[in-house]
């Protein structure tokens, strides 16, 4: 049997597309975001969003503004903070890598908000761009822009950054802007960067009490969803239900 130069040539050339388009998409893949244990990060796991020139910690928490009695905006305070769950938009491997767009998603729920997924709301007395919870998570697309951010390197660690790129519509009108800091300590969008760090939390290891879990269960505060099913069943079988 004959094989001729064309069939081979064809062969040649479909096997090199195909090796070049597997390296090119290798070497298209973001960085993946590493944790302040040098660790990559992962989708299934929690994390305290946390300033790392600062010791012992400063975390990423809820604050009530004015005369607000719901405390919706997100700050950082000098304490561990509220855990957050991070989902990539896509993730093939589980990872969570640098310019991706992403949703951040606080472990315990005031009772008074929406939801506790983070998004960006514009304030037209400040004429500035408050991060707060109440966002959507998921369902990437124009009518939820407001809840995607994104993780990049800043230094040795990184910085939140509202660039979304979930939809390709001019209409969208895409602000892309660094999270910083206003003159209360509120998170908002900025020309000056706040750089953050991630510390990976463990539900049963952490130094929540508890007491502190069984109040913030009672007073509809905790997701239950969110804690990994098996803290939430050792803790069940301590008595510590949902009401």
């Amino acid at each position: 049997m004959k094989t001729n130069c064309c069939e081979l040539s064809l062969s040649f050339l479909l096997a090199f597309a195909i090796i070049t388009n597997a390296l090119l998409g290798a070497a298209a893949a973001s960085d993946a975001v590493l944790n302040l244990s040098g660790e990559q990060m992962q989708v299934t796991d929690y994390y305290y969003i946390e300033w790392p020139l600062f010791r012992p910690t400063t975390g990423a928490t809820l604050f009530r503004a004015g005369n607000e009695t719901c405390p919706l905006d997100v700050a950082p305070v000098p304490l561990n903070g509220i855990p957050a769950r991070i989902s990539p938009v896509n993730s093939d491997d589980g990872v969570i890598r640098e310019s991706t767009d992403l949703n951040i998603k606080f472990v315990f729920v005031p009772p008074c908000a929406q939801s506790a997924v983070w998004k960006v709301q514009y304030d037209e007395e400040s004429e500035e761009y408050f991060v707060r919870v109440g966002g959507v998570e998921g369902n990437p697309g124009c009518d939820t822009i407001t809840n995607w951010f994104k993780i990049e390197k800043l230094g040795d660690y990184y910085k939140l950054v509202f660039c979304s790129s979930v939809c390709n519509n001019h209409y969208c009108n895409v602000i892309c802007k660094d999270v910083g800091l206003d003159s209360e300590g509120r998170f908002v969008l900025s020309e000056k960067p706040y750089q953050v760090g991630f510390r990976k939390f463990e539900f049963l290891k952490s130094k929540i009490s508890y007491q502190w879990f069984l109040t913030l269960v009672n007073e509809s505060w905790l997701d239950t969803s969110l804690v990994p099913w098996s803290s939430y069943h050792v803790l069940s079988k301590k008595g510590w239900k949902h009401k």
